[in-house]
């Protein structure tokens, strides 16, 4: 890719040092120590949330960047829509998304996680979330290993570091 000739679009301002964002382990935002309450406005930086170069999170709107610091998942399952064999999670920003147990895992403190977003983010299961999914995990017989089990086929619960 050529890199743009023109000065004012290669231009990108930085607008972390003003625009404190935050989002805490239960999905909200908050600005420079203020919660995001407007829906609109939450919707639309969960919308314009992305991965940073180096691993972190940004916001990008135009030509204006800003970090924004996660306490532990950018995104939170709120819950379970079931039926017909299948089921999908609600996250924290309103969309739906089909419920792959393969992306499942259990973090450290016994947390659930999954990959969302076409694989790209991470979300933390909420307390209602994690008890929905929990109907569905089935044990080994020995306790070592546990499995999601849906419509007949069983799928290991990977742990964190495995």
């Amino acid at each position: 890719m050529a890199e743009s000739k023109d000065p004012v679009a290669a231009q990108v301002f930085d607008a972390s040092p003003y625009l404190k964002l935050f989002i805490d382990k239960d999905g909200r935002w908050f600005q420079n120590g203020q919660e995001i309450i407007h829906p609109q406005i939450y919707r639309l930086f969960n919308s314009m949330l992305r991965k940073a170069p180096d691993g972190g999170y940004e916001v990008r709107m135009g030509s204006e960047v800003c970090r924004v610091e996660v306490e532990d998942a950018p995104f939170v399952v709120k819950g379970l829509v079931e039926g017909a064999g299948r089921i999908s999670i609600r996250l924290n920003d309103g969309t739906e998304e089909a419920f792959d147990p393969s992306i499942f895992w259990i973090g450290a403190e016994n947390v659930p996680y999954c990959r969302v977003k076409n694989g790209v983010f991470h979300a933390r299961f909420s307390r209602p979330a994690y008890y929905q999914i929990a109907r569905y995990i089935v044990s080994d017989g020995d306790d070592e290993d546990f499995f999601i089990s849906l419509d007949g086929v069983k799928t290991l619960v990977k742990k964190a570091g495995t």
